[in-house]
């Protein structure tokens, strides 16, 4: 960390500052957690990709950069069974479906960013998205232009929780009308509709050719 970040998070041309407003150990923890860091090269941009180290080695990293007195927002402890789902619902559609979509599959943007899917996307992370952003105060060449693709939410706790209890569900939806088809809307839904329907057509004028043969 420390080439890009400085021995005291300091930050360099390569990478942000840790001991300042940036981060107070979410920044950290979510960038190890979603294995954004480290980069292998810092002149390319962050992308989600599976941690490169184990829970264990995170907390440890956290812990020392929580040293460098840094004032910006801690790791959370959220509590999605205390928030509220109806209200979760709506606050989420309200503001995270038009880039993470009404299921949360996530997407890709004009601006050419890509939205990570939050299925799997554990509670503490998705909380310190809502907190931290993924986008930096900065213009490193580590962080990309402005303050990235998600902004930071001024959400109170509860509000918090209840877009938590949400994702969750979101993660274990109730399929009631039948198989879910990937979560994707009506798209794969007409798809699988189309196709069955061309395939009895298929069967259909199949059944009429023989028919037809019998009767000559």
């Amino acid at each position: 960390c420390a080439w890009c970040h400085g021995s005291a998070g300091e930050g360099t041309s390569f990478g942000p500052d840790l001991n300042g407003p940036l981060d107070g150990g979410a920044y950290t923890h979510f960038m190890l957690a979603t294995g954004r860091m480290p980069l292998a090269d810092p002149t390319v941009s962050a992308v989600q990709a599976p941690p490169r180290y184990d829970p264990s080695d995170i907390q440890a990293i956290v812990r020392h950069v929580e040293t460098f007195g840094g004032t910006g927002p801690g790791v959370p402890t959220p509590s999605p069974a205390a928030g509220d789902l109806a209200e979760g619902a709506e606050l989420y559609l309200n503001h995270c479906a038009a880039c993470h979509s009404s299921t949360g599959v996530g997407g890709a943007l004009t601006s050419g960013e890509v939205v990570p899917d939050l299925d799997g996307v554990s509670p503490v992370v998705v909380a310190e998205a809502m907190l931290v952003g993924p986008g930096c105060p900065n213009t490193s060449p580590t962080c990309g232009p402005g303050e990235g693709a998600m902004p930071r939410f001024d959400f109170d706790e509860h509000s918090v929780n209840s877009i938590l209890r949400y994702v969750e569900y979101l993660q274990r939806p109730d399929d009631e009308g039948g198989a879910p088809i990937g979560r994707v809307g009506p798209v794969a839904e007409g798809a699988v509709a189309l196709g069955l329907g061309v395939v009895a057509l298929l069967l259909v004028a199949r059944w009429i050719g023989t028919r037809t043969g019998e009767h000559r």
